[in-house]
């Protein structure tokens, strides 16, 4: 009989990571994690940098009515927190899950989360209708009486 390699399901991170699950949660690496647990963060406030393409994860220590409660893996392994209307708003795809890496900014006591663009559904270009010679040509015809 030979052996045959198992490709394992789940990657674990050595570096922080957020991952984006399809149920709407992010979900937080347990060496992310660890920069909460040292803080003992109950709740964080999610920020949007549009420009740079980057959430903030900010752990806040009074209960705030926009603040997301944070849970933490009974067996240790990270945290997570849904965040479903949120990432609507940015227009995060997380139609399947996606793993973007974080990195903690010392300086704001701030997780810093990168989006690459093409996760962003809503943010592309969007694809060009196809139309039949006709229309094309009646479209051409108004551009060129136009110049």
């Amino acid at each position: 009989m030979a052996f045959e390699i198992y490709n394992r399901k789940v990657v674990r991170r050595g570096s922080p990571s957020v991952t984006a699950t399809k149920l709407g949660r992010l979900a937080i690496n347990k060496t992310a994690t660890q920069y909460f647990e040292k803080l003992a963060v109950e709740f964080v406030l999610l920020l949007w940098d549009a420009e740079l393409r980057k959430i903030g994860v900010r752990p806040i220590i009074k209960k705030d009515p926009r603040a997301y409660r944070v849970v933490y893996g009974e067996k240790g392994n990270g945290a997570g927190f849904s965040a479903k209307t949120f990432l609507d708003y940015i227009g995060l795809d997380f139609s399947s899950s996606r793993a973007m890496p974080a990195n903690w900014n010392a300086e704001q006591e701030i997780l810093e989360v990168e989006v690459p663009q093409d996760f962003l559904a809503g943010k592309a270009q969007q694809k060009l209708l196809e139309m039949d010679s006709k229309a094309a040509q009646e479209i051409s015809g108004k551009l060129r009486r136009q110049t």
